[in-house]
């Protein structure tokens, strides 16, 4: 996994806590590096809020959560979509001063607030400065009124840098302008009146920049340089995502506004159907392969692993530190402290100085708790098998050293391209929205009651590649789930491990490209939603995060080795 992906998603945990803790919106997450509550996009377009590597020091990342959870404290979102203005330029403007009136309102009770809240924001003011981009008049004049309407509502005076920057164009400001951003400390408290002021002012804006435009004439490069400007990594956040055909010189269409798709989840009206399932099929993988050509692969195996930097034990032991609970395990007596034992006291009779008189409990780490591994044994895996592989076998021994129970599982399709099943459907006068229309094979590589050291063969059955074909990955999430329902342990895990989104070519062609898609989306939240089961995932060589609220991704280049395996064990960690 890339350092800087770990540190991304690391950065997006903690936010997301912060914000829920403040704003008291369980329900606040990220998934796709996007911020999402309800499973609904949060709408918050300020670059300065935007969560980078760059935000990695504590008071930088308390001021995005802070700024983000003022906002959603607030702000009414269903007044403000109401009253936002039709031009996306003017959109922009009036979405950046509704979320600077809301960081205004952080309470005088709170200073470490207020002064994670100034940090962030000087912080993004600075680098922006610094950029080249600022030298176009468009990008300036935006610039200028964030500048300026966050110092009339923070009531904090202008670096001189920035203030000798921005002079020029502060002067031309109409005396419209003016008088709107002195209205608007008066009315913070208020955002249908603050909303009024924020209007005129964007309107304002707007003219300014039709007049720049006119002024540069065939400068058709001020909206595009804008939009760098706005999406380059010093200002942050993806504002602005349009045509290049539409981004002509004078017109507020060259900024558009828009957000990040994260992969949709199911509609209200979805509905996954399997056309037929007499070909599916559970195998377990001791059976379908030869036991001579097992050994043959587990030989393979076990040389791979032997090129790994891993030291398993030290892997165990970090597993069981994050994951196992203390219980208590018995007393320890003839201690000078804890609890008095009655049983000792007899011997103050005979010696007055005698101390050891009290008892102690102690308790040992135990892990009840059970990780179903969940392998994706799709066609593109098949470059990855020996990696991944040798990763299963170390996960899985590593857990079962920290007395953690372990289960591996993998799942493709019987054949390529539907065969029996696309056969019948095509014999039955191919009748509309069939669903899935492949036979799926489940594989147990590891039962929960198997040991590690005997399923060694079986778990080199993964080195198999000419059975993987493609995979329905929402059917399997839910076969691995119905298993782990059935288990005593406390503590419920689900891991999947795969290299993209689900694919089917036949159900494809038969009901759209999205549809297994939406299947495991919808698949996916059900189980989040669930308090029995906890649901992560690992993206090999991809970002899985817009499919699982917790995921990490790895890279199957290079050897494995313990940073990786104690990424692993953290989003375990997060996941229960």
């Amino acid at each position: 996994m890339e350092r800087h992906e770990v540190l991304q998603q690391k950065l997006e945990h903690w936010c997301a806590a912060s914000i829920r803790a403040i704003a008291n919106q369980a329900t606040v997450h990220y998934r796709g590096h996007q911020l999402l509550i309800d499973d609904k996009l949060l709408g918050i377009q300020a670059p300065h809020l935007q969560l980078d590597l760059a935000t990695h020091d504590n008071t930088k990342l308390r001021g995005v959560a802070d700024g983000i959870a003022l906002r959603l404290i607030h702000s009414e979102q269903d007044l403000h979509g109401r009253l936002k203005p039709v031009s996306e330029l003017q959109q922009l403007v009036f979405e950046l001063l509704e979320q600077l009136r809301c960081e205004a309102l952080a309470p005088e009770r709170m200073p470490g607030m207020r002064a994670n809240l100034r940090q962030r924001y000087l912080y993004w003011a600075n680098q922006a400065a610094a950029s080249k981009l600022v030298e176009n008049s468009v990008c300036l004049l935006i610039f200028s009124i964030s500048i300026v309407s966050w110092s009339r509502l923070q009531k904090e005076i202008i670096p001189a840098l920035i203030e000798d920057l921005i002079e020029g164009t502060r002067f031309s400001f109409s005396s419209n302008l003016r008088e709107c951003l002195s209205a608007m400390l008066k009315s913070k408290h208020d955002q249908r009146r603050f909303a009024e002021h924020a209007l005129q002012i964007a309107a304002e804006i707007e003219l300014m920049v039709e007049s720049v435009a006119s002024d540069e004439g065939a400068d058709s490069q001020a909206p595009q340089n804008l939009k760098k400007l706005l999406n380059s990594a010093v200002l942050g956040s993806q504002w602005f995502d349009s045509d290049a055909s539409k981004l002509q010189a004078g017109l507020a269409e060259g900024f558009a506004v828009s957000q990040v798709s994260t992969i949709d989840s199911a509609s209200s009206d979805f509905e996954y159907q399997i056309y037929c399932r007499d070909y599916d099929k559970v195998v377990i993988a001791t059976e379908s392969i030869r036991p001579a050509q097992l050994t043959k692969l587990r030989t393979q195996l076990d040389k791979r692993l032997r090129q790994q930097s891993v030291n398993v034990h030290r892997v165990g032991r970090y597993l069981q530190q994050l994951i196992s609970q203390s219980k208590l395990s018995g007393w320890s007596f003839g201690e000078e402290e804890g609890y008095l034992d009655a049983a000792r006291l007899s011997r103050l009779l005979c010696s007055p100085d005698e101390i050891r008189l009290f008892r102690k409990e102690q308790s040992k780490p135990a892990s009840d708790c059970i990780v179903s591994i969940l392998i994706d044994n799709s066609g593109s895996m098949t470059h990855h098998n020996e990696a991944i592989a040798a990763l299963v076998d170390t996960l899985a021994k590593a857990l079962e050293l920290a007395q953690i129970t372990t289960e591996l599982l993998g799942f493709t399709t019987n054949e390529w391209n539907g065969g029996q099943v696309l056969k019948q459907w095509v014999s039955d006068g191919k009748p509309e929205n069939p669903g899935r229309l492949n036979s799926t094979c489940h594989t147990i590589y590891k039962a929960a009651q198997t040991p590690w050291r005997r399923a060694r063969p079986a778990i080199a059955a993964l080195l198999k590649s000419d059975s993987f074909r493609e995979g329905v990955d929402g059917e399997a999430l839910q076969w691995a789930a119905q298993r782990l329902e059935n288990r005593p342990e406390a503590n419920k895990i689900l891991l999947l491990i795969s290299d993209g989104s689900p694919m089917d070519s036949a159900t494809h062609a038969a009901n759209g490209d999205r549809y297994l898609d939406q299947h495991l989306c919808r698949v996916a939240k059900d189980i989040e939603r669930r308090a029995d089961i906890n649901l992560c995932a690992i993206g090999v060589g991809l970002d899985l995060s817009a499919y699982f609220q917790e995921s990490m991704s790895i890279s199957m280049d290079n050897a494995l080795d313990n940073p990786v395996l104690f990424s692993i064990a953290e989003t375990l960690h997060r996941a229960v």
